[in-house]
């Protein structure tokens, strides 16, 4: 017990107490070395940083206006769907039958050798086009005539990716029902030969005939939500703009219940319409049918 009390007496006599002005100068140095030493260094987001955030912020604007377009497109796809189903057959009968003479009466038609046309799909309600489809593939002309037949392509759809073909056709014989009993060229011909394909002719074509779903007085169009026609015709245009050919006209058949007063929305890969023909007549738009469709 002895030896325990002296050790702690002689570990209580070792510890020294700091005297109040050494406290003070201590804590002076501190306080003077805490001033003077250098703030964190702060380094700004580098350009790189600021640029892919901006591209970030960017690419989300761009599809959250993307995300309205579309919307903004179903609806006004289901809006024309159910006033085209309320439109009353004979109506419908009358507007084909219209437009249809407009087509084959006007100068821009008849003064053109090779097209593209669709073949109309009735579930669809598409404007017919048989009475123009008819007149092309018409007998060969009597022996003489100066005129020339006209060279013909309609559409094949290849797959469900937007991939579409244009094919010629000599008649309509030529014509065999797909999967969805919408007529469309088989790719061979009864000899036994490829179809020639329009993107892989020597020659330019003059004019599309194009359906769709909507359309503006703008030349917009919104079609039925495939894209088929949109990525077929941006793939022609490049190939015309390539080979130094005159870009075909692009006439969209409408009936007047698929014309609207409010702007048909659309996307940068929206391909815009030349001319609408209707019922009431021939509608130019651009530059191009407004000269092209002069009376």
């Amino acid at each position: 017990m002895a030896g325990r009390l002296v050790v702690a007496l002689m570990a209580q006599s070792c510890t020294l107490a700091t005297p109040p002005s050494a406290v003070a100068a201590i804590s002076l140095k501190l306080s003077r070395a805490a001033i003077l030493r250098p703030p964190p260094s702060y380094a700004p987001p580098s350009l790189s940083t600021r640029t892919i955030t901006m591209n970030i912020n960017s690419q989300e604007q761009q599809q959250d206006n993307l995300d309205g377009i579309f919307k903004q497109k179903r609806i006004l796809r289901s809006k024309v769907r159910k006033a085209l189903k309320a439109m009353d057959p004979t109506l419908r009968s009358h507007e084909d039958n219209a437009i249809q003479s407009i087509v084959l009466e006007a100068p821009w038609f008849r003064s053109c050798q090779r097209l593209c046309a669709y073949i109309c799909c009735s579930a669809l309600r598409e404007v017919d086009t048989s009475n123009v489809l008819s007149a092309i593939l018409q007998s060969p002309l009597k022996e003489g005539d100066a005129r020339v037949r006209k060279k013909l392509y309609v559409p094949r759809v290849e797959d469900k990716n937007c991939h579409m073909r244009m094919l010629n056709i000599s008649c309509i014989d030529d014509l065999v029902a797909n999967s969805m009993n919408i007529l469309e060229p088989a790719p061979i011909d009864a000899d036994g030969n490829e179809r020639e394909d329009v993107l892989q002719a020597s020659d330019p074509v003059d004019l599309f005939l194009l359906p769709g779903l909507a359309f503006d007085r703008s030349g917009r169009r919104l079609g039925r939500g495939g894209g088929y026609y949109d990525t077929f015709l941006k793939n022609y245009q490049e190939l015309a703009k390539t080979r130094n050919w005159k870009q075909p006209l692009l006439v969209a058949l409408s009936y007047s219940v698929q014309i609207l007063d409010e702007g048909v929305p659309v996307t940068p890969h929206d391909i815009l319409v030349d001319a609408l023909v209707s019922p009431a007549g021939v509608i130019p738009i651009s530059p191009a049918a407004l000269d092209r469709m002069r009376p």
